[in-house]
């Protein structure tokens, strides 16, 4: 796993947030004040799990913003939190193997 570039977070300076996420991801975040999920409003599954069209392919969100961040290749991506909709970029992980 190759690291991109740094983690968002609420001090990252605005110009240094990728086109990708304000373009694709941003417009469908709901953030609550006190909540550290950020969660997906956009398209979802039926079982509920967020994803994007781009490229001409559904990709899951989470899997999208990860690829922003890391160069993983075919990995398996999770989150942290366990949260099925959150795409908070600091709660995605990287795994080797699939469960």
């Amino acid at each position: 796993m190759i690291k991109r570039r740094a983690l968002i977070n609420m001090h990252t300076q605005f110009e240094n947030i990728p086109k990708e996420w304000l373009n694709v991801i941003e417009p469908h975040v709901v953030r609550g004040p006190f909540l550290p999920c950020w969660m997906w409003s956009g398209a979802v599954d039926r079982n509920g799990y967020p994803y994007i069209r781009a490229d001409g392919k559904i990709i899951m969100a989470h899997r999208f913003v990860a690829k922003l961040f890391w160069d993983f290749g075919d990995a398996y991506v999770t989150r942290s939190c366990g949260v099925r909709n959150c795409v908070n970029p600091n709660h995605v992980e990287i795994n080797q193997r699939h469960p």
